[in-house]
């Protein structure tokens, strides 16, 4: 399953130790943004959705660079400009906490790190003859790191306030970096040399695309809108937060392997279906939570769903490219992602505004992964029996 269990292993690793730093400032930037800079919850929202959608957009063409110049120096370049932005966050925070140049730095860092996952998704991807299997590899240890992470950046923040949250990620950046140096760069069925085009990807992709795009729109609840309520309409402090996203990362780490052999089994578009479904679920029983124990099992519920989810994804989308222009096709299904994950926190901080009722604002929180599981069904019924994105692979 696995052709290169040496970039699979360092890519796994190194993504471990870098989300150790990033899933703080996922899980945290939006408080520090409400409770310190005094930001209001709309324009928190607003600010991630610019950041999303631009990050996607880049990541389009991130992805043609990947292919064009091998995936490796992309990683390397964009991984070691990520470590940048981050102590300019941190500084930044600590010596001018002034919300515009927080805001401007953050959607900075956020950018920057996005660029080299699509040429980090396509190394991984060919370096597997099952690419569910690598990146099912890579999400247990990258969420062993997002486990903790967030875990220790809740102590962090509350003994040193939300800035060192910052320098925490660019301390576990510089340390994954090296890393990157000892991956073996490979290449598609042909390298990419001409121009970027949307004309020469598989049309099959914007379909599917576009129904993540809204599967996106709840799973990026995750951040702003689960942080926001859990601290402002349920009293949870910083630290607890923090063990509700530790319950993620274990239950990926605990739960990431089985639920791969189950998808194997029943195909990628049921395991797509089923893992929106878990979404849905556990989102809404978010709705019931009052105490630290009921939100991690909400948490727990949402991160199966991740687990059917996530790495299907991107199996379905290395499927669709045939290993031509990978890294291309990659970036603009994060494309997708990001748009999804752009619209989220400002739907969910809209809700959160306008909204006192948790029915309400978690019933529509997790309406479009109904809209999502529509779309799914059609892309699945039009199928072919011989096609392989209907396959287990």
């Amino acid at each position: 399953m696995l052709t290169d269990r040496r970039n699979v292993f360092i890519i796994s690793i190194g993504s471990a130790i870098r989300t150790f730093g990033t899933g703080g400032v996922w899980g945290f930037t939006p408080l520090f943004m409400n409770n310190m800079l005094k930001i209001s919850l709309l324009l928190i929202g607003l600010i991630f959705a610019i950041n999303a959608i631009f990050g996607g957009v880049i990541q389009i063409y991130a992805g043609h660079l990947g292919d064009r110049y091998g995936y490796r120096r992309i990683i390397i370049t964009f991984a070691t400009a990520y470590v940048g932005t981050l102590l300019m966050l941190f500084l930044s925070s600590i010596l001018f906490p002034v919300p515009l140049i927080f805001i401007l730095l953050f959607i900075l860092n956020q950018s920057v790190g996005s660029l080299f996952m699509p040429s980090l998704n396509a190394l991984l991807s060919l370096s597997s003859d099952v690419p569910l299997a690598g990146f099912s590899y890579m999400r247990v240890a990258s969420n062993l790191g997002w486990a903790f992470g967030p875990a220790v950046a809740g102590i962090v923040a509350s003994s040193f306030g939300y800035p060192y949250i910052y320098f925490t990620a660019a301390l576990s950046a510089v340390i994954s970096l090296p890393l990157f140096l000892f991956l073996r760069d490979k290449k598609g069925q042909a390298r990419e040399e001409e121009k970027f085009s949307f004309r020469n990807l598989e049309k099959r992709l914007y379909s599917f695309g576009i129904a993540t795009a809204f599967l996106f729109v709840v799973v990026s609840q995750f951040s702003v809108t689960l942080s926001i309520y859990a601290n402002h309409f349920e009293g949870l402090s910083t630290a607890a937060i923090g063990l509700i996203y530790f319950v993620n990362g274990i239950a990926v780490a605990a739960f990431q392997l089985p639920i791969y052999r189950i998808v194997r089994r029943i195909g990628l578009w049921n395991g797509l279906i089923i893992g929106t479904v878990l979404y849905m679920i556990g989102y809404f029983s978010i709705a019931f939570d009052h105490v630290l124990w009921q939100f991690m099992l909400s948490m727990f519920i949402v991160t199966m769903g991740e687990n059917a989810v996530t790495p299907t994804g991107n199996a379905m989308v290395a499927e669709i490219s045939s290993g031509k222009r990978i890294g291309t096709h990659m970036g603009v299904y994060n494309f997708f992602n990001s748009v999804g994950r752009g619209m989220g926190p400002s739907y969910g901080s809209f809700l959160l505004s306008y909204l006192q009722i948790p029915y309400e604002i978690w019933g529509l929180a997790v309406l479009p992964a109904g809209i999502a599981i529509l779309v799914f069904l059609t892309l699945k019924g039009k199928n072919k029996a011989g096609d392989s994105t209907n396959s287990t692979i």
